[in-house]
């Protein structure tokens, strides 16, 4: 049985054809947005979606509350937790430009590492299963044992 020559070249175009139907297909489904698994429970990634905690608003971050991540200053490597979450009491209509439906602040409360810079300033924060994030914290502020750094989300 003798095979036609475009033979190879016909599986490559079908098995191309195949690969972008699957990248279309995942790109469409909604595979990547950030849900909350009940504590205790494992779920495959398939069961997670993700949002960029850059564009989150406060549900999202409602949800990260007790999580972890690192920050390099000046001062050295730091390790954070979202102590909390806190709405901003809402005075009349907001803008339909910003992209989040309410205002709200992410206290970070600092678990280890060096004192942090006693200024105001831009920081990366890393963490294991988002992208990292540019954010603007305030001076840190010592709260009982504690040192919180507080970020605004508007």
């Amino acid at each position: 049985m003798m095979r036609d020559a475009a033979y190879p070249s016909r599986r490559m175009l079908l098995a191309g054809l195949g690969l972008g139907a699957v990248g279309v297909a995942a790109g469409a489904a909604p595979v990547l947005r950030l849900t909350a698994s009940p504590a205790g429970t494992t779920t495959s990634w398939w069961d997670r979606t993700f949002v960029s905690l850059r564009s989150a608003g406060m549900a999202e971050w409602s949800q990260v509350v007790g999580s972890t991540f690192s920050l390099v200053s000046p001062n050295g490597s730091h390790l954070l937790k979202v102590a909390a979450v806190t709405p901003f009491v809402q005075s009349g209509a907001r803008p339909r430009t910003l992209g989040r439906s309410q205002a709200f602040s992410v206290a970070f409360e600092l678990v280890s590492g060096p004192a942090l810079p006693k200024t105001d300033r831009l920081y990366e924060i890393a963490h294991p299963s988002y992208p990292s994030l540019p954010i603007y914290m305030g001076v840190p502020v010592g709260v009982a044992r504690t040192t919180r750094l507080i970020a605004v989300f508007n």
